[in-house]
């Protein structure tokens, strides 16, 4: 597992914004527009989230934050799901016909820290039905 593997939300905004930081949570805040809705966050939501406490986390807040980061939306995604649900995504070896085809697919998987993705039934199913197998 790689630190990116382990990172939480609080850890990408408290590296960029803080006293002393790249930028302020003001600034931060600023720079934080989803680009679909055009939602910003508060100052005071950035300081919340960089201090570690909870949030009610939602994908304007997930894009908004990503494009303040200058991060993609997956990774603070990930990192968000590692903090408040205990989860992590992961691209398993699917091996699916025709998806090494097309570079922009990309298949990922949450799964509860310590279980991998090929451990769980419903995934190891999902992948047999992208194969064909079973027909």
């Amino acid at each position: 597992m790689t630190t990116r593997d382990a990172e939480t939300l609080a850890q990408l905004v408290s590296e960029q914004a803080g006293k002393g930081k790249r930028y302020t949570f003001e600034q931060l805040a600023n720079r934080s527009v989803d680009p679909e809705s055009h939602y910003s966050p508060s100052a005071n939501l950035v300081w919340t989230i960089a201090s570690g406490k909870s949030v009610k986390m939602n994908p304007k807040l997930v894009k908004a934050l990503a494009a303040g980061l200058g991060l993609t939306p997956e990774r603070v995604a990930d990192a968000a799901h590692r903090q408040f649900l205990g989860w992590y995504s992961s691209e398993p070896s699917a091996q699916v016909t025709g998806a090494e085809e097309d570079e922009d697919v990309v298949y990922r998987v949450a799964a509860k820290a310590g279980v991998t993705a090929e451990e769980m039934p419903a995934v190891k199913a999902f992948y047999a039905a992208l194969r064909g197998e079973g027909k």
